[in-house]
């Protein structure tokens, strides 16, 4: 596998955000293309098959820890679940 860039790998990294958020915005049909062809793209340059691996497979390659550890997302999404259902 050729290893891309960093700065390509963070143009790809933008270019999925930007989709995401778009696609998030107001989804079209335009919308969900961008992200799944920005996922493609990530993915293909990471050498993984899912967004989730080459997500975190971009980030090693950068060098860049995760913001929020494992054990507090589980911890966070748990307390917006309990949240939802409380509602």
């Amino acid at each position: 596998m050729l290893t891309p860039s960093p700065q390509d790998l963070r143009v790809a990294l933008a270019r999925y955000a930007d989709a995401r958020i778009e696609d998030a915005r107001r989804s079209t049909d335009v919308t969900a293309r961008a992200v799944e062809d920005a996922a493609y793209t990530l993915c293909v340059m990471t050498g993984t098959q899912a967004v989730p691996q080459a997500l975190h497979t971009a980030d090693t390659m950068l060098g860049v820890r995760p913001a929020v550890s494992p054990a507090l997302r589980r911890t966070v999404g748990a307390q917006r679940d309990d949240k939802l259902q409380a509602v």
